[in-house]
């Protein structure tokens, strides 16, 4: 089952927002816009994995928060009668269905009309609360911060399943631990999910 993340993921660095004013010191040195604007870019480079726990009271945070065009997205855990997973393959990466907010649209009914939408699956029903997952990327030329709301969903749809190529995906299929496991070692997966996944295949042990 997904679970409630407080990490921002920047490419393959990820911040981890925790309680009061800490930050290790190179990040105290980022006390401009310009300044966090040149460490971002450089977090878009590296492909080293850095964590970095930064405090909510902290200015960078806020600072951070400015810097960054927002954005609202629904998706879906989607699981069908035989307890698999809906999954799709999105610009080349394993991935789960989902989509912007639209104007005067509930954030629930979002994330529905985005699963069935980029997967022409009916029926799915929203079986809890959702949790979030937060990710960072470039967006012509401009920094964004997509907050994704994800539900747990059922459906006992059994047609066949067809991908929203317009919305870059290849792919979308019922999946088991096993499938998602092989998956794994041939594509990669937005770092943002990679726990997800991993979650889910140990369902399997």
């Amino acid at each position: 089952m997904l679970q409630n993340y407080t990490k921002v993921f920047i490419h393959k660095a990820i911040l981890v927002v925790v309680p009061g004013a800490f930050a290790p010191e190179f990040i105290n040195n980022l006390s401009t816009a310009r300044k966090v604007q040149k460490w971002l870019k450089g977090c878009y480079k590296d492909p080293v994995k850095q964590v970095v726990e930064i405090g909510v009271d902290h200015d960078f945070w806020a600072l951070f928060l400015t810097l960054h065009h927002h954005i609202i997205a629904g998706g879906g855990w989607v699981r069908n009668n035989d307890g698999q997973l809906l999954v799709i393959e999105r610009n080349g990466k394993l991935d789960l269905p989902k989509g912007k907010l639209e104007l005067r649209e509930t954030i629930a009914v979002c994330a529905v009309r985005e699963v069935e939408e980029e997967c022409r699956v009916k029926r799915c029903e929203i079986t809890g609360p959702a949790v979030k997952t937060y990710h960072c990327y470039i967006h012509k030329g401009e920094f964004a911060l997509k907050t994704t709301y994800w539900y747990p969903m059922k459906t006992d749809y059994a047609k066949k399943l067809k991908p929203q190529t317009a919305e870059g995906i290849s792919a979308v299929y019922w999946a088991t631990p096993s499938v998602i496991k092989q998956r794994l070692m041939e594509i990669p997966s937005y770092n943002s999910l990679e726990e997800v996944f991993l979650d889910f295949i140990a369902e399997q042990a």
